[in-house]
């Protein structure tokens, strides 16, 4: 239990709120969807690739954008010389299975790609030499990931951690993490907008960041000049979901005021952009409130198990609506009001 619970606490620890990684990024990068090829076509330039730089090796992770793990896997690749350096002579390529929904779980057979993160390592002929799943590289340290990498490009058995079964050793390294992700999010505001337009035909693009490790509900107002009340009278409620990505999902409630739910995921952002705001600001500020809880007819409103941490909407008003509801009873509690400057 106590090894399951201090995992759990490093994926939170380990989730920047804001991760890119470059094309050029030899260390790890995303295989995109190119024209009409197909991924194994894209993965089969790869492999040969990787043939013709002998001895390099490849290594594809399935993963996704809501997968806590992946993220952290991710974080070590693109922070750590260590890491960097025992895949010098090899290539990480990461497959996300909702861009290749289908393709990715039938890629090889016998790997099961919706367990994530699924690491596998294979050869020029597609001969699976090594799998592992990415929560046994050892997360809590980077030494042991560099290990456990350097090991699935000589397809190679991972082994484990150096500090596994030394709980002070274990909380020494957890605490660090969780000291370094506090650094990283120093100075990054909760809320940011961007704005466009004129007062009559506004909009712009809205971020909001979750600072804490948690999700978090946030409300945001769906016009500047009808801000947030504590007990808003809501006529009907819609559940949303940007058409964007397959796990968008948003709450749209419409009444006096009419706003938006939003859900956050933990360390985790969301960037609106095309959202519309009408109206004026009375002070020239835009208002979000984060919250404790969300109830709808005294029921606690429930985050998708597969919330993204980083959703990136470049159409806000382009959606389908999933379910509806009239005059629902709301309840919540706000933890804390976030303001951002509207120009």
């Amino acid at each position: 239990m106590h090894r399951i619970f201090t995992v759990a606490l490093l994926w939170m620890a380990l989730a920047a709120p804001a991760l890119t990684f470059a094309a050029s990024n030899d260390a790890g990068r995303y295989v995109h969807k190119q024209g009409t090829k197909t991924l194994k076509e894209l993965l089969q330039a790869e492999l040969e690739s990787a043939k013709k730089a002998s001895p390099a090796g490849l290594i594809l992770m399935f993963t996704s954008d809501w997968c806590s793990p992946c993220k952290a896997i991710k974080e070590f690749v693109h922070s750590s010389a260590v890491v960097r350096k025992s895949l010098a002579k090899g290539q990480l390529l990461f497959i996300d299975v909702d861009e290749w929904r289908g393709p990715a779980q039938t890629l090889i057979a016998g790997v099961d790609a919706s367990k994530l993160p699924t690491l596998v390592r294979v050869d020029a002929a597609w001969k699976v030499l090594q799998t592992c799943y990415g929560s046994e590289l050892g997360l809590l340290h980077e030494d042991a990931v560099a290990h456990n990498f350097g090991r699935l490009l000589q397809g190679l058995p991972i082994e484990k951690a150096f500090y596994e079964g030394k709980s002070e050793l274990e909380r020494e390294f957890m605490v660090k993490q969780g000291e370094a992700q506090t650094a990283k999010n120093k100075g990054m505001p909760t809320l940011e907008w961007q704005g466009k337009g004129t007062p009559d035909n506004r909009a712009g693009k809205l971020v909001i960041r979750n600072h804490d490790g948690p999700r978090r509900w946030f409300l945001v107002p769906a016009r500047l000049d009808a801000a947030l009340e504590e007990r808003p009278s809501v006529r009907t409620l819609w559940k949303v979901r940007w058409t964007e990505h397959v796990r968008a999902d948003f709450i749209r409630l419409v009444g006096k005021p009419e706003f938006y739910a939003i859900p956050v995921a933990g360390y985790g952002f969301v960037e609106l952009d095309g959202m519309a705001l009408p109206g004026k600001s009375k002070d020239g500020k835009l208002a979000v409130w984060e919250l404790d809880y969300l109830k709808l007819d005294g029921v606690e409103q429930q985050f998708q198990m597969k919330l993204p941490y980083e959703l990136k909407i470049a159409r806000f008003d382009q959606t389908s609506v999933l379910g509806q509801g009239e005059q629902p009873k709301l309840e919540f509690r706000v933890r804390a009001k976030h303001v951002a400057t509207v120009k």
